[in-house]
C-alpha cells in the first residue's frame, strides 16, 4: 500500500494553517530525495502540536524512511495515544502504513481492524487488511480484504493493486498463481495497469517462510541421518548442537528487539494480545487455530522414540538407559508443546484444542501411546522383531496420517469460515 496515501485527511485539520494541509505532499517530495533535515524542518513540534495525531504520524513516516525504528515506533505510540474513539480512519490507516514499514504486522492488524471500525465503508482500510494479512501469511483474508477493497472502489488502482498482490502471495512452489485464480489475477493486473499503477508493485515478493521451512526440513532430515548412522553419542552431540542453535537464535532476537526499540518479549506479548483478540472475535478463525496447533503433536514421537525404535528394527538396538532418556526427553517436549500452546493462545483455547476436540485427545493420546510402547518394548527381552519394524512404521504413518486429516479439517473449516464471511 502506498505510504503517501490518505495525506489530504491525515495531515490536515479544520483549523491548521493552509499550508499543512499540503506539508504530506511536500514532505514526501522532500523524502524521495533524501532530503530528511528539510522534511524534519516541516515537522516542527508545531506542527506536531497543531495537527496531533496527523502530525505524529507524518513525523513517524519520516524517522521509518530514514531507518531510525525506535524514535519511528515511538512516535506511532504517541499518535495512537491521542487518537480518539471518533479519530478519522485516515489516521489509523497511515499508522498502520508506517507499521508495516517498521516490520510490525501485528500491531498493523490491530489499526487496520481500528480503521475499518472507523470507516467500514472506506476501500483504504481494506487495502491495509489486505496488506497486513498478506504479510501474516494469511493468503485467504488477504484476498477477500482486497476484493472488499474493489468492490468498494474499482477505479482506484491501489485496490486492484491489493487484489493482484494478494492473489499472487498464494502462488505455488513453480512461482504460477492457482489456476482458480489467473483469470481474477489477469484482469486485476490489467485493471490496475489502465489505471496508472506502477507495473513493480502488481507482484508481492515471495517471503522467506517456504524457503525457511524447506531448510529446517533439509536439516532436521540430514540431523535425523547422522542420527541413525551413528551411536548414541551421536544423538548427545547433536541435541548439544540444538541447544547452542536455540541459544544463539534467541540471543539474536534479543539484540535485533533492542536495536529496533521493542524488545523481544514486549514485542511476543503484543503480538499474543492480537492474536487473542482477534480469536475471539472470530468463532472460525478459532476452530481453524485449534486444529493447527495440535497439529505439531505427531512430530514429538518422530524425533524422540523413532530413533531408538528404528535402531533396533535395524537389529542395532540402544541400551535401556538411553530410550529411557529419549523417552523421559519425549514427555517433555510434548509437555513444553502443551504449555506453550496454553501460554500463546490461553488456558481456555488449549483445554479445548487439546481435550474438548477429538483432533486433540487423538493425537495426545497417539503421542504418549508411542512413546510408552517404545520403552515397553526395550524394557522386555526378547521383544520381536517385527513388533519393532512395526512400531517404527506406526511412528511414520502416525505423523502422515495426522498431517492428512489435519489438512483435510482445517481445509473444511476455511470452507465454512470463507461462507459465514
Amino acid at each position: 500500500m502506498d505510504s503517501g496515501e490518505g495525506d489530504d485527511g491525515a495531515f490536515g485539520a479544520a483549523d491548521a494553517p493552509d499550508d499543512d494541509a499540503s506539508s504530506g505532499e511536500r514532505v514526501h517530495g522532500l523524502v524521495g530525495q533524501g532530503r530528511f533535515a528539510e522534511a524534519h524542518a516541516l515537522v516542527g513540534d508545531a506542527f506536531v502540536e497543531r495537527n496531533g495525531s496527523a502530525g505524529y504520524l507524518l513525523r513517524a513516516w519520516i524517522l521509518a524512511q530514514e531507518k531510525r525504528r525506535p524514535e519511528a515506533r515511538e512516535a506511532v505510540d504517541w499518535a495512537l495515544a491521542l487518537a480518539g474513539p471518533a479519530e478519522a480512519a485516515d489516521v489509523f490507516v497511515l499508522a498502520g502504513v508506517v507499521l508495516l514499514s517498521l516490520d510490525e504486522s501485528h500491531a498493523a492488524l490491530t489499526v487496520a481492524q481500528r480503521a475499518a471500525g472507523a470507516d467500514p465503508d472506506g476501500w483504504e482500510p481494506s487495502v491495509l487488511l489486505s496488506d497486513v494479512y498478506r504479510r501474516l501469511g494469511r493468503v485467504p483474508d488477504a484476498v477477500a480484504a482486497a476484493r472488499r477493497a474493489v468492490a468498494l472502489a474499482p477505479q482506484e488502482a491501489e485496490a486492484q493493486v491489493a487484489l493482484a498482490r494478494s492473489l499472487t502471495s498464494g502462488r505455488g512452489l513453480l512461482g504460477r498463481v492457482p489456476r482458480r485464480h489467473r483469470p481474477e489475477h489477469q484482469a486485476a493486473v490489467e485493471r490496475a495497469l489502465m489505471l496508472g499503477a506502477d507495473p513493480s508493485q502488481l507482484t508481492a515478493p515471495r517471503g522467506g517462510a517456504l524457503a525457511g521451512i524447506l531448510a529446517v526440513v533439509v536439516l532436521v532430515g540430514i540431523q535425523l541421518f547422522r542420527i541413525e548412522t551413528g551411536d548414541i553419542w551421536q544423538l548427545v552431540a547433536t541435541a548439544a548442537g540444538l541447544v547452542v542453535a536455540v541459544a544463539v537464535v534467541v540471543v539474536l532476537l534479543t539484540i535485533a528487539g533492542r536495536r529496533s526499540g521493542t524488545p523481544l518479549r514486549a514485542r511476543l506479548r503484543g503480538i499474543r494480545a492480537t492474536v487473542r483478540t482477534e480469536l475471539d472475535s472470530d468463532p472460525w478463525l478459532r476452530r481453524i487455530r485449534e486444529i493447527n496447533a495440535v497439529a505439531v503433536l505427531p512430530l514429538v514421537p518422530l524425533v524422540s522414540t523413532a530413533l531408538p525404535s528404528d535402531r533396533a528394527r535395524q537389529r542395532a538396538p540402544w541400551p535401556l538407559w538411553a530410550v529411557s532418556a529419549v523417552t523421559a526427553g519425549g514427555l517433555a517436549a510434548l509437555l513444553l508443546t502443551v504449555l506453550t500452546i496454553r501460554w500463546w493462545y490461553g488456558a481456555r483455547f488449549a483445554r479445548h484444542a487439546l481435550l474438548g476436540s477429538w483432533p486433540g485427545r487423538l493425537q495426545l493420546a497417539a503421542a504418549g501411546l508411542l512413546m510408552a510402547t517404545t520403552l515397553a518394548f526395550s524394557a522386555t527381552p526378547g521383544t520381536p522383531h517385527t513388533a519393532w519394524v512395526a512400531l517404527t512404521e506406526a511412528h511414520l504413518g502416525w505423523l502422515l496420517l495426522a498431517a492428512a486429516g489435519t489438512a483435510v479439517v482445517a481445509a473444511r473449516a476455511q470452507r465454512e469460515r470463507g461462507r459465514a464471511l
